[in-house]
């Protein structure tokens, strides 16, 4: 079995997350900037992005992470909720 570069596995759990928030794969391509026949390559750990890009699609993450912090800690479930 082919070893996957780890740069390329911690690209792709990123992107995937991007998808996610981006609304999808298409629309994460446009916001990127690039094909989304390449983006699928880097989703699937095929290959790294360029730095450019990982930088583009950590300004996201990091914007959803700051979209939750200013929203608060979640309310707490109590035992027996599910």
């Amino acid at each position: 079995m082919e070893q996957k570069p780890r740069w390329a596995e911690m690209c792709a759990r990123i992107l995937q997350q991007c998808e996610h928030l981006r609304g999808g794969r298409a629309n994460l391509a446009v916001f990127l900037g690039v094909n989304p026949d390449e983006l699928g390559a880097w989703v699937e750990a095929r290959s790294g992005p360029p730095r450019a890009v990982f930088e583009k699609a950590m300004e996201v993450i990091l914007a959803e992470h700051d979209r939750r912090a200013a929203q608060g800690p979640p309310p707490r479930r109590r035992r027996g909720e599910h």
